[in-house]
């Protein structure tokens, strides 16, 4: 897979996948990996050619889940159900990331008590002028 990314924001937004011919596929015509990702309009989209077919996604100012949706429909793909390891995973997953919030709040209210009190201390001393 290709992904050819601009920085242009106002130009189009369009996905499009090539569909390989059946020939080439069993023909062994795909030698070489394409490259992943460019943000270069001159690399090629693919070196695996010929195509069967193109058909193309507008994006502009849909939602992910539209343009899931007709991806699917369009390729004829179906979801792939996570596994009971990977459900536990993905619990294990959500169960650290809400740690890390409780943590992070934790470490915002020591960090913000730790400034009051510097200043207190500051202002005791002198160092810091009348309010």
């Amino acid at each position: 897979m290709t992904v050819n990314r601009t920085q242009n924001q106002t130009g189009p937004a369009t996905l499009t996948i090539f569909y390989a011919s059946p020939l080439a596929d069993s023909a062994g015509n795909t030698t070489s990996a394409a490259p992943s990702t460019s943000t270069n309009q001159s690399t090629p989209t693919s070196d695996r050619t010929p195509f069967g077919r193109t058909e193309t996604i507008d994006m502009k100012h849909r939602h992910e889940s539209e343009i899931l949706s007709e991806l699917m429909e369009m390729t004829k793909a179906t979801p792939v159900v996570a596994t009971p390891e990977e459900e536990a995973e993905l619990r294990e997953l959500a169960e650290e990331e809400r740690q890390s919030g409780l943590d992070r709040a934790r470490n915002a209210a020591y960090t913000e008590q730790k400034r009051q009190e510097k200043a207190l201390l500051d202002q005791a001393r002198g160092a810091v002028g009348p309010a």
